[in-house]
Order: C-alpha cells, then sequence, then structure tokens
C-alpha cells in the first residue's frame, strides 16, 4: 500500500517539474503499478490453472507459492514504474517556430 502512494505521488511530482498534466501522470502512476501487479498474477494464475488440469497438482498450490508469485510481481511493477519516471524525466519537446520575415520597406526613390 505504501509504495502505491510512492508511485502516485513521485508520478505526480516527476509530471509537474517536467511540465506535464501531474494527476493524469498521477493517475497513470498508479495505473502502472496496480496492472503489472494485476498482469503478472493472472499469468501466474492461468500457468497455474493449466498445470492443475494438465498434470495434476495440488488445489492448494497457489497458497505454497503465493510469496513466489508475489516477488516477481513487485519487481516487474518497480521496472515498469522505473521505465514510466525515466520517460517522465525527459522534457517534452518544444517546437520552435521560425521568425516570420519583416515587413517590406518603401523607401521614397521607389515610388513612382
Amino acid at each position: 500500500m505504501l509504495l502505491i502512494i510512492l508511485a502516485i505521488w513521485f508520478g505526480y511530482k516527476k509530471a509537474r517539474d517536467s511540465g506535464r498534466n501531474p494527476f493524469a501522470w498521477a493517475a497513470i502512476s498508479g495505473g502502472v503499478f496496480i496492472g503489472t501487479q494485476l498482469l503478472v498474477g493472472i499469468g501466474f494464475g492461468i500457468l497455474l490453472a493449466i498445470g492443475q488440469e494438465v498434470w495434476g497438482w495440488d488445489d492448494n498450490v497457489f497458497d505454497k507459492y503465493s510469496v513466489v508469485i508475489s516477488i516477481p510481481a513487485l519487481v516487474l511493477s518497480l521496472i515498469a514504474l522505473w521505465l514510466l519516471f525515466r520517460f517522465l524525466d525527459r522534457r517534452p519537446k518544444v517546437e520552435e517556430y521560425a521568425a516570420p520575415p519583416p515587413p517590406p520597406r518603401f523607401d521614397q526613390n521607389d515610388q513612382s
């Protein structure tokens, strides 16, 4: 719970410092952290369900390996956040426009 709060807070600060929308990037940071853990958990759940059906593993195999599943989920979530924070550290490109040409000058000699 503490890590999700820190992810949202640092996402907010990094987006604010780089000139992006801090509220949107705070939500994205929280979503990346939770989403990565959710996807890893679903992946391991599918693997364990296939193991139970095909190879006849125990029904309580998830209870035995819950810590083993939690560690890669946490590590991959931190890696995903690190990549997101690296993106937020880069400043958005500001388009530079060329200056318009100076206005024409009409000298006294050019008038006919």
